[in-house]
């Protein structure tokens, strides 16, 4: 049987979508690690089978085919997207990204004009991770993702520093769930059997929060009791009729701001 390479990160957010796939990976089954820009890269080479890209990637054309179900999708208050600023939204005039910031930098563009009109120029940096970094030398705001964002929404503030949700933002002017990342595959061939593997992993996953929750206290900055909420409330794992009317106003949105050049939605595969 052909080994099948399945690619993801190791961000907190997305352990429950893992779970199966770290525990009991069926027999030729390979997951790999790795950050979602170069993932997304990999993808589109074909060196992976399956990954969880950032769903604009997959509007813009990686992967054949988006798989229904599995997903990474915030809720109102994710604390993992956010914006950092000590300035008014008025004077934010240059924001630092980090490389492939996918989704959530789309999403900011949208929110920053749809609720602030304004459109900040976002500068792409390619040093080290913003969550480490003297971004507040040149910029006037950065977006934090994953786990640096969780760490900064958790921790000491700056007595004049803002933080802003992201997600929490979107959802306030769609009315609409922002779905982060989907799980998309290349062979039409493996996708009952990519399918199967990923919707079992997840089900695992969700089920097992609260053993997902202690191991990871006891390696990580937060206790039991706040990663439960975490995983339970900050973020959704499920792809359903909701959440691809959210994908479609990604898309809508992307489209509307030019960051997107063609709509794609039409071969989005539901079941």
């Amino acid at each position: 049987m052909k080994r099948i390479r399945i690619g993801a990160s190791d961000h907190l957010a997305i352990r429950p979508l893992l779970l199966g796939l770290v525990e009991h990976a069926p027999k030729g089954v390979e997951l790999v690690y790795e950050e979602p820009g170069p993932l997304t890269v990999a993808l589109e080479r074909g060196d992976l089978d399956a990954a969880l890209i950032p769903s604009i990637e997959y509007l813009r054309g990686v992967g054949a085919v988006a798989l229904p179900g599995p997903a990474l999708v915030a809720n109102e208050r994710t604390m993992g997207l956010v914006l950092v600023t000590e300035k008014p939204f008025s004077e934010i005039k240059r924001v630092a990204v980090e490389e492939f910031s996918g989704t959530p930098l789309v999403a900011l563009r949208v929110v920053l004009d749809k609720l602030h009109g304004i459109l900040p120029d976002l500068c792409i940096l390619k040093r080290k991770p913003l969550g480490t970094s003297n971004w507040r030398e040149e910029f006037d705001a950065a977006l934090l993702m994953n786990d640096d964002a969780l760490a900064y929404a958790c921790g000491e503030k700056r007595p004049a520093e803002s933080c802003h949700d992201v997600g929490e933002m979107w959802r306030s002017v769609f009315s609409s769930p922002l779905v982060v990342s989907v799980w998309a595959y290349n062979d039409p061939r493996l996708g009952k059997n990519i399918e199967s593997i990923l919707v079992s992993s997840r089900d695992r996953g969700v089920e097992n929060i609260p053993a997902i929750s202690e191991s990871l206290a006891q390696t990580s900055l937060y206790d039991e009791r706040f990663l439960h909420e975490y995983f339970s409330s900050a973020w959704s794992y499920d792809l359903g009729s909701g959440e691809e009317e959210g994908l479609r106003v990604l898309e809508d949105a992307a489209c509307e701001y030019e960051l997107l050049q063609t709509r794609r939605l039409k071969m989005f595969v539901t079941t």
